[in-house]
């Protein structure tokens, strides 16, 4: 590995330690109710604005609840407004009218393939159980989808639906206008989760955050060592729910998970996704499952940072239409529409970033 020596490796894996250590400790030290003033009280106190944040804050807040969602960021909807906007439904009305025979035991079976069998069956049956749910729960909040069913991937028949922007904020800005239009709710950004506050029976009674926190893009010890902001104590009469998103630009805690990912790499994360709200989680007891399983992209273009415009091409265009090639060879080497993992690894075995190779996609 480059940049990163065996100490260091060492020094990680020691502090990682360290940290869990701390975390069981300091489980019994958490903030407790009756040792705290509450600022505010909620019913349903919400961490993170990405689709799951929104659809659980406006879930909540059609059964008749006062729901705050709480954003770190000064903007809303975390890596969810930047994403591809590729939803995939089994057995949607745009893939009856074209004709396409899907099931959920076919999405079952794909996701078991895609994801090596180590998937937790039962929740890829909620999946595909709810999609449809989910999905409707979008048009109903305003979202629009091209006509076309999408083959992305790692699928066996086409079944994503693709925003009409091309985009995740096609379903994230909806979603956000309808919730702030619904009654006894707030959408409060630059709101950075700090704690939960426990109750005498051990559960989650509320959270402590900072407003007016501004996240320093610069620091990768942001969670660590950024004190911006004013603490406020906010009850949770029924319940917080934790949506913070993913950790991929913590380089730290992703290293820790897995080694082979170096400080240099790029990602597709929006600057904010860090692991800090879910190793407060994990303080209190939450057991966290696979976080080593660490997702690479295929569709990405060296030159760009994040998911640039060359995506784009790749995921509409050269993975669905056309083919990619080994530079050295002017030969494919891999299946454009496997899954996620298969082609990163593929890709992998091509790519020489000191000798600039790089596999080249055509359409």
């Amino acid at each position: 590995m480059e940049n990163v020596s065996r100490r260091d490796l060492l020094k990680m894996s020691l502090v990682g330690a360290g940290a869990l250590a701390l975390g069981s400790v300091n489980a019994n030290a958490a903030v407790n109710a009756k040792d705290v003033k509450f600022d505010e009280e909620w019913d349903v106190v919400i961490v993170g604005s990405g689709f799951a944040g929104l659809a659980a804050g406006i879930t909540a807040a059609e059964k008749g609840n006062k729901v705050l969602i709480l954003e770190k960021m000064g903007r809303v909807g975390g890596n969810s407004v930047i994403n591809g906007g590729i939803f995939a439904v089994p057995n949607s009305d745009k893939q009856k009218a074209e004709g396409i025979k899907d099931s959920n035991e076919l999405f079952i079976k794909d996701c078991l393939k895609a994801g090596r069998g180590l998937n937790h069956v039962d929740l890829i049956d909620t999946i595909a159980t709810r999609a449809q749910d989910a999905y409707k729960l979008t048009l109903k909040c305003g979202a629009k989808y091209i006509d076309k069913v999408t083959h992305a991937g790692g699928h066996s028949v086409p079944r994503s639906l693709q925003t009409a922007n091309g985009s995740g904020s096609g379903i994230v800005q909806p979603m956000v206008e309808y919730f702030k239009n619904l009654q006894g709710c707030e959408l409060r950004q630059r709101a950075k989760f700090d704690e939960f506050v426990l109750g005498e029976d051990g559960g989650v009674d509320g959270v402590i955050i900072r407003e007016d926190y501004k996240f320093d893009p610069k620091s990768q010890k942001d969670d660590a060592e950024n004190t911006t902001g004013t603490k406020k104590t906010i009850k949770a009469k029924k319940g917080v729910v934790l949506a913070a998103g993913g950790f991929c630009r913590d380089v730290f805690f992703r290293q820790v998970q897995d080694p082979s990912i170096l400080p240099t790499t790029d990602s597709t994360n929006h600057p904010g996704a860090t692991a800090g709200a879910m190793k407060e989680a994990f303080r209190i007891g939450a057991t966290p499952v696979q976080l080593s399983w660490i997702q690479f992209g295929p569709w990405a273009c060296p030159d760009e940072k994040g998911f640039g415009v060359g995506s784009m091409f790749n995921v509409n265009g050269s993975f669905r239409y056309g083919i990619s090639v080994d530079p050295r060879t002017g030969k494919r080497y891999m299946n454009e529409l496997a899954d996620r993992r298969t082609r990163s690894q593929a890709m992998f075995k091509v790519i020489d970033a000191k000798a600039d190779i790089y596999p080249i996609n055509f359409c």
